[in-house]
């Protein structure tokens, strides 16, 4: 499956949307205490404008740029607060783009492990190029007192190879596919990637099925990054940590 066009012709909002709603609303709660009116915002990944939407509800007048490669990006919302850009483009043609504008926060929701996945190599290669690109993004892109909001979706820690099992059948039937736990990212990850522990760490149990959250080992994780915490990686180009293939 090419994942670049992964979700071309599907109605994101109607579907996917509702099923990970849980993420939605974390990052709704993540965002509300961490933006301000007159914020600039890049959303990396974001679909049909989920990003916009989210930080619309929330009645912030803020501007968002919203780099999407798939056709889902014609969804446009509707928008009181916020002043919409759509851009479709993927992250590696993002790098040689000037953006309108450098960013108070980048977000990136549900679409990391997508991105690193476009590598098409494996799960700890395609995990190694995105931590470069995203790295080499943040270092262009965000001001120096600018923060990184990261929705990420995993599994519980000590899930057994058969409850994973019997979660990915699950979510198969609800969303088309689902991802092995060495193509998800965790927190540890992104703490190695960006060299620094997350400002603010949450999660909450995630049942795309609507049912007990207490019957899914499937976890909705956000994470706030500090520019300013970031270790001196960043300022190295093409400088990534090293990942192993194992469910961490």
């Amino acid at each position: 499956m090419n994942n670049i066009t992964k979700f071309n012709g599907v109605d994101y909002t109607n579907t996917f949307a509702t099923r990970i709603g849980v993420m939605h609303e974390l990052v709704k709660e993540i965002l509300s205490t961490q933006m301000s009116n007159k914020d600039c915002v890049i959303d990396i990944g974001g679909g049909p404008g989920m990003g916009a939407r989210i930080i619309d509800s929330l009645g912030i007048m803020a501007s968002v740029v919203n780099i999407e490669p798939s056709t889902t990006i014609h969804d446009v919302p509707r928008l009181l607060h916020v002043k919409y850009i759509p851009m479709q483009m993927s992250l590696k043609e993002a790098l040689g783009v000037r953006m309108p504008f450098p960013a108070d926060c980048i977000l990136i929701v549900s679409a990391a492990h997508e991105i690193a996945l476009c590598n098409n190599s494996s799960a700890s290669r395609n995990k190694e190029i995105f931590s470069s690109e995203f790295n080499q993004f943040i270092r262009k892109n965000l001001e120096p007192e600018g923060i990184i909001v990261v929705g990420f979706p995993n599994y519980c820690k000590g899930a057994s190879p058969t409850e994973i099992a019997k979660q990915r059948r699950i979510t198969e039937s609800h969303l088309g596919h689902s991802h092995p736990p060495e193509e998800l990212f965790t927190v540890e990850e992104l703490s190695q990637i960006f060299g620094t522990q997350p400002s603010v760490y949450v999660k909450r149990p995630m049942n795309i099925d609507g049912g007990n959250p207490d019957d899914t080992i499937l976890m909705a994780n956000v994470a706030v990054f500090k520019k300013m915490d970031i270790s001196d990686r960043i300022n190295k180009v093409g400088s990534s940590p090293r990942f192993t293939e194992q469910a961490l």
